[in-house]
């Protein structure tokens, strides 16, 4: 069957994003580098909220430790970490610190768990995976630095120029550019289903913000896509960790958070799979959507993530382009 020029140039897009996308997956090999596969990992601070951005983050995160045959001896979140937890991390680990966003002053919390990892485990080797950085304090960011210095095998992937310029020598002298872990889940045989409705608006509300861009009546952030039922189980799960830090004992609510986020993210890729196109301001909205083959145009956020990211991996990208 002949097929028209536009559906040979559509034909023509597409097996091109699945080569950069490929190549992007690729790139995160090199992680290998950093954190040796003859040796146990322990995984700290994943995500333990719903943000399924940073649930996106942490699924590719342990594929990652799957695909190149790491024993991860040890997983904890913010929430059922212990001292006591600690104390049982082996000599020999690397401590794999979860990436993301919340690197800096905007999200303290994560900020501090780190800084409290880095200067109790000064013998041990320790890599953040991705991130981007944003202090609003320049106090905070050189106190932060100082923790971070003293460090003497610590290492910081970063997912921008701008961060990798901040970071580099204030806080680390080993700072290296790479992708961020949800592109692990790249996948060249997945074929999208035919999309029932036209356009999903997916615009961040917090913190990170752009006044006026969420004033459209058909936008959703995440929170707006999760069900009650499910914001329920949540809040099972979280008394459950809570009680495991404060007891240093294990319930299995690891296991269970994890079974909670594969169903919550198998639900927002059917919201994504239903679309034709996805518009956003969310980086993970943009790196879902391109994952699973579906056009998608960003605006950015407060301070300008979405741009520095796509300047720097999905610029070969076509089906992802900056809105207007």
């Amino acid at each position: 069957m002949f097929k028209t020029k536009q559906e040979e140039t559509l034909m023509r897009d597409r097996g091109s994003d699945a080569e950069a996308m490929r190549a992007i997956k690729d790139r995160l090999a090199d992680i290998t580098r950093y954190v040796p596969q003859d040796r146990p990992v322990v995984y700290l601070d994943y995500p333990m909220y719903l943000n399924v951005g940073d649930l996106l983050i942490m699924q590719g995160t342990e594929k990652f430790f799957a695909d190149y045959g790491y024993n991860v001896v040890m997983r904890a979140s913010g929430v059922n970490y212990s001292p006591a937890m600690g104390r049982r991390i082996p000599r020999d680990a690397t401590i794999v610190l979860q990436g993301g966003g919340n690197f800096g002053d905007l999200y303290p919390d994560h900020q501090h768990m780190r800084e409290s990892i880095i200067a109790n485990f000064p013998d041990h080797k320790i890599v953040v995976f991705p991130m981007n950085v944003q202090f609003m304090s320049e106090a905070e960011r050189q106190r932060s630095a100082a923790i971070f210095r003293q460090h003497p095998d610590l290492t910081l992937l970063v997912r921008d120029e701008a961060s990798l310029e901040d970071l580099y020598g204030a806080f680390s002298r080993r700072v290296v550019l790479m992708p961020d872990m949800a592109h692990q889940l790249w996948d060249d045989h997945y074929v999208p289903p035919d999309a029932l409705r036209d356009t999903l608006y997916l615009i961040r509300r917090d913190i990170e913000a752009v006044p006026g861009q969420s004033g459209r009546d058909s936008s959703f952030d995440w929170d707006d896509l999760i069900s009650d039922a499910r914001k329920h189980s949540y809040r099972m799960i979280c008394k459950g960790m809570r009680l495991e830090g404060m007891t240093a004992q294990q319930f299995g609510m690891g296991r269970a958070w994890y079974r909670f986020c594969d169903g919550l993210v198998g639900e927002m890729r059917n919201v994504f799979e239903a679309h034709r196109e996805v518009v956003t301001s969310r980086m993970h909205g943009c790196i879902f959507a391109a994952l699973l083959k579906k056009p998608v145009r960003f605006a950015d956020n407060s301070y300008g993530k979405l741009g520095r990211y796509y300047d720097l991996w999905l610029r070969d990208v076509k089906s992802v382009t900056p809105a207007h």
